[in-house]
């Protein structure tokens, strides 16, 4: 049986860029900006995986990065089974997030041409963090009881990281052939027409 393109392409994307979480993870590839952010290349490999390989594709991604998360970030920093707590809570925010711009540049892709498109996937990363960063810092005091986190801090925590991954993932995009630029995970309108068509139409 033929396996469609929209669904082996993201399978197959989301494992690599999963194992490049992990391995990145694993590795301690991290900038310390302060004691609440940890900023680190996954939150790049997070947003193209969401753009360009879909639901499927992010939360195979997303599952290789919070297994190394926890093996090699998390564990122990936190009481037992806090620290778990910790990084399902992580993993419930980031998937939330990460659908919306999933969807955000499926959206934007459809009706904005280069450079104009760029301006729309740095407005889809800024409702992905602010909706990511608010079920964070929920999750997290939910998970450690007295762990203080707090909107003001973690918002302006995240400020430089959304500069630099927005920066970071329009070169890419930019640099990327169109026909790779396009999302992967599903077929156009016009393009489940063209291939429907029979020889001779």
């Amino acid at each position: 049986m033929r396996v469609k393109r929209t669904i082996w392409i993201p399978i197959v994307g989301g494992f690599i860029f999963g194992a490049l979480s992990f391995l990145i993870t694993a590795a301690n590839i991290t900038v310390q900006i302060s004691d609440e952010l940890i900023l680190g290349p996954w939150e790049i490999i997070n947003s193209l995986s969401a753009a360009l390989f879909g639901p499927l594709g992010l939360l195979i991604t997303e599952i290789g990065l919070d297994i190394s998360a926890y093996l090699y970030l998390i564990k122990g920093t936190f009481p037992a089974p806090q620290d778990f707590y910790f990084m399902v809570g992580n993993f419930l925010a980031h998937i939330a997030a990460m659908l919306v711009t999933a969807f955000g540049y499926r959206f934007i892709y459809n009706r904005l041409k280069i450079p104009r498109l760029l301006l729309g996937w740095v407005l889809v990363l800024g409702i992905n963090y602010f909706i990511g960063a608010s079920l964070q810092v929920m999750l997290f005091n939910l998970a450690v009881p007295g762990l203080g986190a707090t909107f003001a801090v973690w918002f302006s925590n995240i400020r430089l990281e959304f500069i630099l991954v927005s920066v970071i993932t329009s070169l890419i995009l930019l640099a990327l052939p169109e026909r790779y630029r396009r999302p992967q995970w599903y077929e156009s309108k016009q393009a489940s027409d063209q291939s429907g068509e029979m020889p001779g139409d």
